[in-house]
């Protein structure tokens, strides 16, 4: 993703069960001793999600699964905060310049780094690569995203340090796709019979900088470093990652110290002036990937309607819900992209807040008001629920204003909020829900390749594989889909995505509301701590953080 100039006026103009207050003291931790705490060997990371599934490879809730992700896995490079792919578990980035990849951009090239081992010590190869490759593509297991891994027609192990990949046709973001999937263990997984239930996934064995020791579900997660680390043992002994599903309580804890860094979804935006002032912390303002959305479940009669779902749109008021609730922080946009992102339409209109426009469309599209002020059509009434992260007080506020706009124009939405746990697993994945309220990114990295999240051929609960959670099919959209990752010259890439665009923004699966500017917190003292823009992951980068 690349991100336009903008001063920081600019910037600030647009841009388990557990009591929701409860400490992690050092006997709930358990093992850290009260030493420990004294010579800041530990970090404590907070956030309002908690984690389910470990293994990289399966569904991740963006921002919160990604931690012990980071943890545990690495992946062949990764994006550092400069907009640059980086060698992890790869010596070098493949380019053409340096040969990785031919001239046609169908045949990569990939040395791996040698003497790196499995926290098991078993020795990381070219076969854990390999099998990585063959799990993404068994359509038995539940991949997030077969993006580029499907374009592969021959994976040669060359031998213990080195593969060659060919590929069926050119794939732009290739590199993006295995930046963001993470290496797992062939040496463990090859022997599971079913990857998708395997011990595994809670009890995984990676290459990271640190393993998992401890899980308490609702409450947190332990971590000890891993001495033998290949790119250097890390600074910091423990991690512990640390949920407090209130945001309020969470920024409490925040201030009083008994977290050390403050991620998803950050300080509460009532706070922002108080966080940027506060002594002994940074507060660390950062655009992100993410968008803000209203996801309608196409697969449900009440949204199956195109001037259904644009009726409803209209009767949000978008722009008070960025000034009032969010504090005028975030950019609104008309798409999955980010307004700064290279790709992003800037033709595309705002349809403003319209009730008037919204009701005469219901009208007109035959939903009538029945006895009891709820329009209904064939027998269906607009009658559904709204879910989201419990505890999540902005989006609370949020759902409240939407929920109030939609009840002028005959439209009963009840919220039904759930613990994270709870609503981004089968219940958003197996398209249970009716709507969501949910920030998402583009899942090839930065890439504006969003098939994952709109192709026919991606909703999972047909297919068993992708992240079209809105069950949403359109013919044309998918051809321009299969189109737009195929095409290197990015002036005529845009085109493409930029007519991708247009039709999301007429069809609306799902509804764009603002792109994401966090606040996010933490101690002045620890260093190394790097805001990234460029992927949706506080910790790509934990290996670094040290206590100054």
């Amino acid at each position: 993703m690349e991100f336009k100039k903008i001063t920081r006026r600019d910037f600030i103009k647009t841009s388990g069960k557990v009591a929701a207050g409860a400490a992690l003291t050092t006997s709930a931790l358990g093992m850290l001793p009260k030493k420990a705490w004294a010579k800041k060997n530990n970090v404590i990371v907070g956030m309002t999600q908690e984690p389910v599934n470990f293994n990289p490879l399966l569904y991740v809730n963006s921002g919160t699964e990604e931690v012990p992700e980071a943890c545990m896995f690495d992946a062949l490079w990764d994006m550092n905060h400069k907009g640059e792919f980086i060698p992890n578990l790869a010596v070098r980035v493949p380019t053409l310049e340096n040969g990785g990849i031919s001239e046609d951009g169908m045949t990569w090239k990939i040395e791996l780094k040698k003497g790196v081992k499995w926290q098991d010590g078993a020795p990381f190869t070219a076969r854990d690569v390999a099998f990585t490759y063959q799990t993404i593509v068994n359509p038995n297991v539940a991949i997030r995203s077969r993006s580029g891994f499907d374009l592969i027609s021959e994976f040669k192990i060359i031998d213990d340090q080195n593969v060659e990949i060919l590929l069926s046709k050119p794939y732009v973001p290739f590199a993006w796709a295995w930046q963001k999937m993470h290496i797992v263990p062939a040496h463990i997984l090859s022997k599971v019979k079913d990857i998708n239930t395997a011990p595994f996934n809670t009890q995984p064995i990676g290459t990271g900088p640190y393993e998992l020791v401890k899980r308490v579900a609702g409450s947190h997660m332990i971590y000890k470093k891993n001495p033998d680390y290949h790119r250097g043992a890390p600074a910091i002994d423990t991690v512990i990652h640390k949920f407090i599903p209130d945001q309020t309580v969470a920024y409490t804890q925040y201030k009083t110290g008994e977290i050390d860094v403050f991620g998803l979804h950050g300080v509460p935006p009532e706070r922002f002036e108080e966080a940027r002032n506060y002594p002994g912390r940074d507060a660390l303002e950062t655009p992100a990937p993410w968008v803000e959305f209203i996801y309608f479940n196409c697969g449900k009669p009440q949204f199956q309607e195109k001037a259904v779902r644009q009726a409803l749109y209209y009767a949000v008021d978008k722009e008070k819900w960025i000034q009032d609730i969010y504090y005028g922080l975030p950019p609104r946009t008309l798409s999955y992209l980010h307004p700064t992102h290279w790709a992003y339409n800037e033709n595309l209109k705002d349809p403003g807040y319209d009730p008037q426009r919204a009701a005469d469309m219901l009208e007109g599209a035959g939903w009538k008001k029945g006895a009891d002020g709820i329009r209904e059509k064939n027998g269906v009434k607009l009658r559904f629920s709204m879910s989201t992260t419990a505890g999540s007080k902005a989006r609370e506020q949020a759902q409240a204003m939407v929920q109030a706009g939609w009840k002028e124009i005959g439209v009963a939405m009840e919220i039904k909020n759930m613990p994270a746990s709870v609503v981004w697993g089968d219940y958003t994945t197996q398209s249970k829900f009716d709507t969501l309220m949910v920030g998402w990114e583009p899942t090839v990295g930065m890439d504006p390749d969003y098939t994952a999240r709109c192709h026919s051929q991606q909703i999972p609960v047909k297919t068993g594989t992708g992240s079209n959670y809105v069950q949403y099919e359109n013919p044309e959209l998918d051809k321009l889909l299969e189109k737009g990752v195929l095409i290197s010259n990015r002036t005529e890439r845009k085109a493409v995505y930029d007519q991708i665009q247009a039709i999301l923004h007429e069809d609306l699966p799902f509804a764009p509301i603002f792109a994401y500017m966090f606040m996010y917190g933490k101690k002045s003292d620890l260093k190394g701590y790097e805001i990234n823009p460029y992927v949706t992951d506080i910790t790509w980068n934990i290996q670094d953080w040290s206590w100054g």
